[in-house]
């Protein structure tokens, strides 16, 4: 028998209604279909079939004893889906890229990052070349992206940078960004009170 603690990818999801559920869920599913689901609130028997027939791994919180910790700054990730609120299978396997070092550097790539490779930092990264689709970048710091970013980026940081989001996907402190804020002009993503703040980059301060 052999037993090993993991560092599990979480979403944890809080719903108030089966429509907003559903549109968030169809919205982002392709992303959350890569993480484990802990499910809150109102939860129907139309829930548990679109759970099952899309082959989500989850698990109710109600039927578990598991303390989270708080969002910001950790590697869970809260979607909270609020009452009034509005892959590729051909990819080659390749082995995870963990940087660990007691002293954190910032982590710079310079080539593109392959489809199928996964990259994971307790340190800051830059990147200056695409991120290729079926590709994840994992950072516990901050994080800069100079190409364009087709597969996964999921930062833990202060801040953000990103030149211009493709076909893939962001996740920054817990929140999955709407594509819709990225309009090909290079933005600042940081973190606020009330979630994520996305400005362009150059935007001049009026002082």
């Amino acid at each position: 028998m052999k037993a090993k603690q993991k560092n599990l990818r979480i979403f944890e999801i809080e719903i108030t209604n089966d429509d907003e559920f559903f549109a968030y869920m169809n919205k982002n599913l392709i992303l959350l279909k890569e993480f484990f689901l802990l499910i809150h609130g109102h939860i129907s028997d139309a829930v548990r079939n679109y759970l099952d027939e899309n082959n989500l791994c989850y698990k109710f919180a109600n039927e578990c004893n598991i303390k989270m910790p708080s969002k910001h700054n950790t590697n869970e990730n809260r979607a909270i889906i609020p009452e009034t609120a509005p892959k590729n299978t051909d990819a080659p396997k390749e082995r995870t890229l963990r940087i660990v070092s007691e002293k954190m550097k910032t982590l710079l790539i310079e080539q593109p990052i392959r489809s199928g490779r996964e990259i994971i930092h307790e340190g800051d990264v830059t990147i200056f070349g695409r991120v290729n689709s079926a590709s994840k970048v994992i950072a516990e710091g901050n994080v800069e992206v100079y190409g364009v970013i087709d597969g996964l980026v999921q930062c833990d940081g202060d801040y953000m940078i990103v030149k211009e989001l493709g076909k893939g996907h962001i996740i920054f402190n817990g929140d999955i960004l709407d594509k819709e804020a990225f309009d090909g002009t290079p933005k600042k993503v940081t973190y606020g009170k009330d979630g994520a703040i996305i400005k362009d980059l150059f935007e001049t301060a009026n002082y």
